[in-house]
């Protein structure tokens, strides 16, 4: 599933909350908003930044669980109506 472009929460685990342990002190769920992703893990906004044009890399290895709201396209066989109304 590609990230990009949504608000996630990250479930950190313990080398995730030694890494974000000054942004985020003490916090075990990191929500930030998904700039890219690569081989690496994400690159986020983070509230706690202050900044939107600061991102930071949370690592693959560094959280076990991402959590956001999802709501699903129409189905691949369904098609939308085309054409113009009077």
């Amino acid at each position: 599933m590609n990230l990009i472009g949504s608000t996630v929460s990250f479930h950190l685990l313990p080398q995730g909350r030694d890494a974000f342990k000054e942004i985020a002190p003490g916090k075990e769920v990191l929500e930030g908003f998904v700039v890219d992703e690569n081989h690496l893990g994400v690159w986020l906004s983070l509230p706690e930044l202050g900044s939107a044009n600061e991102v930071v890399l949370l690592k693959w290895e560094q959280f076990s669980t991402a959590t956001l709201d999802y709501e699903p396209g129409a189905p691949a066989g369904e098609r939308l109506p085309v054409g113009f109304r009077r």
